[in-house]
């Protein structure tokens, strides 16, 4: 048995605090066999990502849920942005040289060096 607490519904009536019965789960199906091994679900549940609760621009609270991904953040999520982060670092080795950058301009002479006493400036 659940509470339920006391709360407006979308139409503006309100539903008094009470206790409605639960359902009961389903067992998930086991296998008879020994070491079997399950069945994979099926591929559009693997695509999945979690989404934290949070409000709208509007104001609305949407509760935390999972949500189905496309291809292309999929692909990402797999280590697709690896391959591109790899061709990166390669084009950064072969076209850096390794060495120290030339410039143009030599370093100026530092400024504020005291000379000796006895000597004219």
């Amino acid at each position: 048995m659940a509470h339920v607490k006391g709360h407006y519904r979308k139409d503006g009536t309100y539903v008094r605090p009470h206790t409605r019965q639960t359902r009961p789960r389903s067992a998930p199906a086991i296998p008879s066999q020994r070491g079997a091994s399950r069945p994979a679900p099926p591929q559009d549940m693997m695509l999945t990502t979690g989404v934290r609760g949070h409000y709208r621009a509007d104001g609305t609270y949407v509760r935390r849920h999972r949500r189905r991904i496309g291809a292309p953040a999929a692909a990402a999520a797999a280590g697709g942005g690896g391959l591109l982060l790899l061709i990166l670092l390669l084009a950064a080795l072969s076209s850096g040289g390794g060495g120290t950058p030339q410039t143009s301009n030599p370093p100026a002479p530092a400024t504020g060096v005291s000379t000796p006493s006895g000597l004219p400036r």
